[in-house]
């Protein structure tokens, strides 16, 4: 056999050795799918949590690699996910509901983000509503022809004021100041600002440094107001929360308000076996997780499956074998 015959004859051994082998590595582990996701910005609890996540997840799956991002949060990352620039993202719950069914927020009315799915609800978000003390504000109702500062237009935090109001009949009412939470708390150190809103864990940092500078008290949400909300609907996007006493140096009782849910969310179009695999990781190495941040010690799993939008199949799956979701 001539000598070129023979090489030609190796190489193509070599070649056909090579694919044998790709093809059982395939076979054994599978392609790993990267994936992209949205967090929040740093001193918020989306980013360390989110970052987490995407941690344990790589760290523990030979399926899945995710990216974790910083973000502007709740209303940035469903734009990021309408525009593929996310598969995963950190997400309010009210807002992923507006955002899903093209409501309220002024960057998908009209335009829903169709492609979102729920993968987990993960922690309680209060809205805690603080007032100047003696303002006369002690419930949400006295609100009525005080200085309310709702957010900035377009951002979830004025979708959430509003959509509360609204269902009060209370948004006709109030003297809006179109603030963000900075800005918010710089007025009511000035004294131009009655009220603010803010949707965070509690205590809030942002909070106590208010209190710090100028007498503040939370304002209460009481069972008609609650009532009034279920009336319109609204009962399963904003849940009955208690603030317990004591949780700021300047609260003495406990106060009662509402609360969203943050929610890890997916673009529909991740297979659902990838899917699958994400929340399997996460609730397997939860105890992880849950060292990140004390808000993340109320991630569970009986909680999970109570989203306000579609859960997407491979999350649907997984509840299911766990016997927390029918």
């Amino acid at each position: 056999m001539a000598m070129n015959q023979r090489l030609m004859i190796a190489g193509a051994a070599v070649v056909i050795v090579i694919i044998l082998i790709a093809g059982y590595l395939l076979l054994q582990g599978g392609e790993e799918v990267r994936l992209v996701m949205g967090t929040g910005s740093p001193g918020g609890i989306y980013n360390p949590l989110g970052f987490k996540i995407a941690e344990v997840v790589s760290k523990y799956s030979d399926k899945v690699e995710i990216e974790a991002q910083e973000s502007g949060a709740s209303v940035a990352n469903a734009k990021g996910i309408k525009a593929g620039d996310y598969q995963l993202a950190m997400m309010q719950s009210d807002v992923a509901f507006f955002a899903y069914n093209g409501k309220l927020l002024k960057d998908f009315e009209g335009n829903p983000v169709e492609d979102l799915r729920a993968l987990a609800a993960l922690y309680p978000e209060p809205i805690q509503i603080v007032a100047r003390a003696g303002a006369g504000i002690e419930t949400i109702w006295d609100l009525e022809g005080k200085r309310v500062a709702v957010g900035n237009p377009g951002s979830g935090l004025y979708a959430t004021a509003y959509t509360i109001l609204s269902a009060l009949g209370l948004w006709d009412k109030i003297d809006k100041v179109e603030f963000g939470f900075a800005e918010a708390s710089s007025a009511m150190k000035q004294g131009t600002v009655d009220v603010l809103f803010i949707v965070a864990g509690v205590p809030t940092p942002k909070i106590e440094e208010i209190a710090t500078q100028v007498d503040v008290v939370l304002v209460k949400v009481p069972d008609d107001a609650i009532q009034k909300l279920k009336d319109a609907g609204l009962g399963n996007l904003y849940l009955k929360y208690t603030i317990p006493a004591g949780s700021y140096d300047f609260q003495k009782e406990d106060v009662t308000t509402l609360t969203v849910t943050a929610l890890l969310v997916i673009d529909k179009d991740v297979p659902e076996d990838i899917a699958y695999e994400i929340v399997k990781t996460m609730f397997e190495h939860l105890d992880e997780i849950k060292t990140v941040h004390a808000r993340a010690q109320d991630i569970s799993l009986d909680k999970a499956p109570i989203v306000p939008i579609p859960l997407h199949p491979g999350a649907e799956k997984y509840y299911k074998e766990q016997g927390v979701l029918s």
